[in-house]
């Protein structure tokens, strides 16, 4: 993450690893908008996000960080898929965040048995792994889906009409990381 400029959200090396770093101005159009992620004009220094966080585990902590960010942008459901590993980085801190019932799966398409309380069976919301366009199948019509992977395989504009789905990214990871104490940072980097 720390060679993408196109953000605030970076990373900055330490003697034993990496801390999490926010670049946001805080005065510029995105950042009063509340996009403070997509700030138009980043610092040079930055505020630190995180405790100092293994490299190796760098990238899973802000892929999960940043669909966190994308989660506190929809309206809060019942229940949350979250689309990869039940003991990643990313379900750890969506259950941490998730003020409902919180649902992990690799497959997206096996898991309709355990969605089979919600009304559609289909989940309100999906947290997309690095599949959006599956993530959008598998959310109920008129749903989000939370992309946080800029690397996401993305549904057709079709998809998205057709289904009346909304996807959404994250636009301030300061709020989320505010709220992660040292404690679940420390799990995550674990995880």
């Amino acid at each position: 993450m720390s060679d993408r400029q196109d953000v605030s959200l970076r990373t900055r090396r330490t003697a034993q690893g990496v801390v999490l770093v926010d670049h946001a101005c805080g005065g510029c159009a995105a950042c009063a908008a509340g996009a403070t992620l997509w700030c138009l004009h980043p610092t040079v220094e930055g505020h630190d996000l995180s405790p100092e966080v293994p490299l190796s585990r760098a990238a899973d902590l802000v892929g999960a960080l940043l669909a966190v960010a994308a989660l506190q942008e929809v309206p809060a459901s019942e229940t949350v898929l979250v689309h990869g590993d039940a003991d990643g980085a990313t379900a750890m801190l969506v259950r941490s965040f998730a003020a409902g019932r919180v649902v992990v799966a690799s497959d997206l398409v096996a898991v309709r048995d355990e969605l089979a309380t919600e009304t559609t069976g289909r989940a309100a919301v999906v947290v997309a792994g690095k599949d959006a366009r599956g993530a959008v199948r598998a959310v109920r019509r008129g749903g989000h889906v939370c992309v946080a992977d800029p690397t996401a395989v993305l549904p057709s504009v079709t998809e998205l009409v057709q289904r009346e789905v909304t996807l959404v990214g994250p636009l301030d990871v300061v709020g989320v990381a505010r709220r992660v104490d040292a404690g679940l940072w420390a799990a995550a980097a674990a995880a």
